[in-house]
This record gives structure tokens, sequence and C-alpha cells, in this order.
């Protein structure tokens, strides 16, 4: 045979009659290849059942499908991250709004601010900022008034 090593053969159908491999050549070239069993007899598929055999290949096999499982896993848990540190910072950056309304500012409300601060979503932020704009409009009414 040529200077190549046949590497990381799959299966490229359930048939099992195909395989996807790489061929690394002496030179350091990389060939991906599909190789399949043909009637007149194909030089390349005989090297791998002679190489790895089917329990080679069903070996390999499962060894890439546990890789790729592996990925998704890390993506998905790289996804779930990004998106929760996208998530806190929204939620920092309304807080640092709230903060700039000029009624929470002046408020006394040391515990409405202090529920802004420990709030977990948009909502809760809303909300509390809301009763504290609420409470300083009607205490301005009520010194308004008392004059």
């Amino acid at each position: 045979m040529e200077n190549r090593e046949i590497k990381y053969p799959i299966w490229a159908n359930e048939e099992k009659t195909k395989v996807k491999c790489q061929f690394h050549y002496e030179n350091g070239d990389r060939l991906e290849a599909s190789v399949m069993d043909t009637e007149a007899g194909n030089p390349d598929w005989a090297e791998l059942m002679e190489t790895f055999g089917v329990e080679g290949i069903d070996a390999s096999h499962a060894i890439h499908l546990e890789e790729r499982k592996k990925a998704a896993e890390l993506h998905e848990a790289n996804k779930k991250e990004k998106e929760e540190t996208e998530k806190a910072s929204i939620l920092f950056a309304a807080k640092l709004e709230a903060f700039e309304i000029d009624e929470v500012k002046a408020s006394k409300d040391r515990a409405l601010k202090s529920r802004i601060r420990k709030a977990s979503s948009i909502m809760e932020i809303t909300t509390f900022t809301t009763l504290i704009i609420m409470k300083e409009l009607d205490t301005d009414e009520k010194s308004k008034t008392t004059k």
C-alpha cells in the first residue's frame, strides 16, 4: 500500500457498507475519505477490514458518538452559561437604571431599595421601583396639601 495510515474510521451508513475515515500520509497530508464495499473489491475497503475489522470500526464509531455527545453537552452548557450571564447583565443594568430615577434616589425606604437590589427579574425591579415612586409621589402630594 501507499505510505499512509488510516485513522478514525466510523460507519457512514447503518448497513455498514460505507466507512468515513482519514488517510494520513507520510508527507503530512490528510485526506477525508468515504470508502465503500463494492462488488469489484475495493482495495481501501480490504485494507480497512484487515486493519480494523468490523469490531474495530464499531469501537471507533462508539468513541466518535461519545465525543459528539460530549461536544453537544459542552455546547449546551456554554450556551446556558452565556444566557445566564446575559440575563444577569440585563438585570444589573435595569437595577442601575431604577436607581437613576429621582424618586428612587430621594427615597428613604431602605427595605424597598433593598428589594430592588435583590430582585431576580425585570418584573420585580419594575414593581419595587413603581412602589417607591408611588410612595414618593404620595409623600409629595401630602406635603403640598399641608403647606
